[in-house]
């Protein structure tokens, strides 16, 4: 395996990892869109389309409106909304959204030690790769990295069970929709006004439009989401032995990535952690 990011497809709905929607929420679209829909349907003072010219573009509101602010169809379902219900996910999955003041409906099983598995794993492989070229030490230690990444598989499995799959499906759907609208060329620039390219712009632009607000950092989110969703999908699908964890040592390129994207919104740097443990002036600058 000569680089990680090759041997998954990250593009394919059905291969996105929770955590690639956890970080798509984390950029507020979803209450830009909220916002956004709820000013299509009340008012025409933000923006104007007609039933003869724009009539696909009516046709994808409505379509994402009633898909992704839906009202629940079973009186189970009516007591918490989807929302509700994927921030248990979050929650059930990864420890996230632990606030107790948050309000919505919880489980008492949960990987309250997902985050810090995860980061031992990344720390491990972050030694490897960056003490490459030291004349001093190198560190590399996958056996230690093979148990991390069977610890992280078997927790990852076991919680994503029930519907766990089908209502993380159920949220990529809903962000995909937001992109099709994000990429809509005739809604953002001539009904919007706006001119920004790339989405990360063009939604902390639709933001700043309609009053909600978008981090800045949005671009990161959208890579960590990727880079992230890709790692956690193949340490849930192989079978982690010493050599096949070894084998992760050589995706550097994939793995400086991560770690960059990592530090803008985690606030952790690996890069710099490897530089306290390898005497400084013997670490590769890469």
């Amino acid at each position: 395996m000569a680089n990680l990011k090759n041997t998954l497809d990250i593009q394919k709905s059905e291969g996105l990892h929770p955590i690639w929607t956890y970080y798509m929420y984390s950029t507020n679209i979803y209450n830009v869109f909220r916002r956004l829909l709820r000013t299509f349907l009340i008012t025409n003072k933000e923006f104007s389309l007609t039933p003869v010219e724009d009539r696909p573009e009516i046709d994808l509101l409505m379509e994402t409106m009633t898909f992704a602010y839906p009202t629940p169809k079973t009186t189970i379902m009516s007591e918490f909304s989807y929302e509700q219900l994927l921030i248990n996910m979050f929650h059930r999955v990864f420890n996230f959204y632990n606030n107790p003041n948050l309000k919505y409906p919880r489980s008492s099983t949960f990987n309250s030690k997902f985050k810090t598995i995860l980061e031992n794993a990344l720390l491990n492989i972050a030694q490897a790769i960056w003490s490459k070229g030291s004349t001093f030490q190198i560190l590399t230690d996958p056996a230690a990295l093979s148990e991390n990444l069977n610890d992280l598989k078997s927790m990852l499995l076991s919680s994503e069970v029930n519907s766990i799959d089908w209502l993380n499906r159920y949220w990529v759907n809903v962000f995909e929709r937001f992109f099709a609208i994000l990429d809509n060329r005739k809604l953002m620039r001539e009904k919007f006004g706006i001119v920004e390219i790339g989405r990360d712009k063009i939604l902390i632009a639709l933001g700043g439009r309609f009053g909600v607000p978008v981090p800045r950092d949005v671009l990161y989110r959208f890579d960590l989401a990727k880079y992230l969703s890709t790692f956690l999908v193949k340490v849930e699908k192989t079978d982690w032995d010493i050599a096949s964890a070894e084998l992760l040592y050589s995706s550097d390129n994939f793995f400086k990535l991560l770690f960059s994207a990592y530090n803008i919104i985690e606030k952790r740097d690996f890069k710099r952690e490897v530089q306290f443990i390898v005497p400084r002036g013997q670490i590769q600058n890469r």
